[in-house]
C-alpha cells in the first residue's frame, strides 16, 4: 500500500533528500527578498516538507503551496513551491504553429475543471505539486492525489522526483491519456540539440509515454535555442502542449513573438495580493494562460486572514484558503497546491461545489498590493541559474 510507503523509507535516505532539497532552495531561492512584506519573508533552509499549509493557508513551485486546514490563521504554514496535463499532437511544425497562433481567450469550464489551452488541449486547472518533495513522497503525494480525482501534476528537472512521480502515474491504474503530466527544464539544457537531448532524458526518467506540457523553467541562458528544440518536440509528438515559467521581463514578448508555437502556458507568482493584471494583458494577444506559484502568498498570514476571506469561509461552509483558491480559477489562473498529507490533499481539491458571486470576486480583486513574496532580479538570475546543473 502506498500509504505505507513513508514509514519504510530509511532515515539515510531521508537525511541524503533533505540535503538535495537544501541544495535546490539555496540555488532557487537564495536572493529571495519579499516586495514589500517586511518581516513576513520565510527562511527556505530552515523549512520543512511536514510544514506545508493545508487548505486554509499549492501546487505552488514556481508554483505550488502547502495546505491549511481550518479557519485559524495561525494554522497556515509555508507553501513549498516558488519556482516557482491526452495522446502527442500535431503531424508538423507547420500545422503546429497554425494551431497555437491564436488570440482567443482561454476558455475556462469550471463545471469539469479544465481549461482549452491555445495548443487545442484541455488541462486541468487543479493539480498537485511536487517542490522540495523526496521521491518517496513526491510518490505517494501524486498516488493520493490521482486517487482524489486530481489529473494534473507538476514536476520540474530540478525537484529531482519525476522518476517517483512517473511511477506514481504508472501504478494509479488511471489510462495516460486521463493525467496531465506538467515538467520543467533547466537552464543548463537550453539550446538547439542539447534541449532535445534534455526532453529526451526526461522522458527516459518519467517514463509514460509523453510530456503534456513541457515548459522553460527560467527566463536566462538559451531559451531560444530551447524553445525551437521544444516546438520540434511536439512535431515529433514527445510533447503536447509549451510554455514557459517565470519569463516576467522582455524576454517573455522575444520568444512569443519569434515562436512559430506561441506559449500556452506561464507559471509566474500569482495570488490576491499580487494579482499580474499588467502579465495577464501582456499574454492576451498569444492566448497564454497563467499558472500560478505562491497561489496562497507563500501561506503568509495577512493574505490569508483577510476579513473577506474569513467572511465568505463562514457564509460557503468553506475555509478560507479554499475561498482564495476557488477565486483563482474564476479568475482564469490555473493552480497546483503541495501537500504530503492525504486528508489536506483532499481537502485542497474542495472547491468545485460553490460559486463566488461577481462582487465577492471584485472585493477580492480589490485587495490587491502588488507585493510578491519572491523577487530575483534578472542580473542575479543569469549568474545564479546558469551556473548550476541538476545531477541526472
Amino acid at each position: 500500500m502506498k500509504a505505507d510507503r513513508r514509514k519504510n523509507f530509511s532515515k539515510s535516505m531521508r537525511t541524503a533528500y533533505r540535503v538535495w532539497g537544501a541544495l535546490v532552495s539555496l540555488v532557487l531561492c537564495f536572493s529571495m527578498t519579499a516586495c514589500g512584506a517586511g518581516d513576513r519573508q520565510p527562511d527556505y533552509t530552515d523549512e520543512l516538507v511536514e510544514e506545508e499549509t493545508q487548505i486554509n493557508s499549492q501546487p505552488d513551485a514556481p508554483g505550488e503551496d502547502g495546505e491549511t486546514q481550518g479557519n485559524d490563521r495561525t494554522d497556515a504554514a509555508k507553501e513549498e513551491n516558488p519556482d516557482n496535463a491526452a495522446v502527442p499532437g500535431n503531424s508538423g511544425e507547420e500545422q503546429a504553429s497554425e494551431e497555437n497562433d491564436t488570440s482567443e481567450a482561454p476558455v475556462f469550464d469550471l463545471e469539469n475543471g479544465t481549461v482549452m489551452l491555445n495548443s487545442g488541449y484541455e488541462m486541468p486547472i487543479l493539480g498537485i505539486g511536487t517542490f522540495r518533495l523526496s521521491g518517496s513522497e513526491a510518490e505517494n503525494s501524486v498516488y493520493w492525489a490521482l486517487r482524489d480525482g486530481y489529473r494534473l501534476i507538476d514536476t520540474a528537472r530540478i525537484y529531482g522526483n519525476e522518476r517517483s512521480v512517473g511511477e506514481a502515474v504508472r501504478e494509479s491504474g488511471i489510462h495516460r491519456e486521463e493525467i496531465w503530466v506538467t515538467s520543467k527544464l533547466w537552464p543548463s539544457e537550453y539550446g538547439e540539440g542539447r534541449t532535445m537531448e534534455g526532453i529526451d532524458r526526461m522522458l527516459e526518467r518519467l517514463d509514460v509515454g509523453y510530456i503534456d506540457l513541457l515548459l522553460l523553467h527560467q527566463q536566462v541562458g538559451d531559451y531560444m535555442g530551447a524553445w525551437k528544440d521544444c516546438e520540434k518536440a511536439v512535431a515529433q509528438g514527445k510533447v503536447k502542449s509549451i510554455g514557459l515559467s517565470n519569463f516576467e521581463s522582455g524576454r517573455l514578448e522575444e520568444v512569443c513573438e519569434a515562436a512559430a508555437i506561441k506559449p500556452a502556458v506561464l507559471q509566474v507568482e500569482c495570488h490576491p495580493y499580487f494579482q499580474q493584471n499588467e502579465l495577464k494583458k501582456r499574454l492576451a494577444p498569444y492566448g497564454t494562460v497563467i499558472e500560478a506559484w505562491y497561489p496562497i502568498g507563500h501561506g503568509d498570514a495577512d493574505l490569508i486572514g483577510e476579513p473577506v476571506f474569513t467572511e465568505l469561509a463562514q457564509k460557503y461552509g468553506k475555509t478560507n484558503v479554499q475561498v482564495i483558491l476557488r477565486w483563482h480559477i474564476q479568475e482564469g489562473t490555473v493552480i497546483f497546491p503541495k501537500s504530503t498529507n492525504p486528508q489536506h490533499i483532499r481537502d485542497n481539491f474542495d472547491i468545485f461545489d460553490f460559486e463566488l458571486t461577481g462582487e465577492e470576486m471584485e472585493r477580492i480583486r480589490a485587495i490587491d498590493k502588488n507585493v510578491r513574496f519572491f523577487t530575483t532580479p534578472l542580473e542575479q538570475q543569469e549568474a545564479q541559474f546558469t551556473a548550476w546543473a541538476p545531477e541526472d
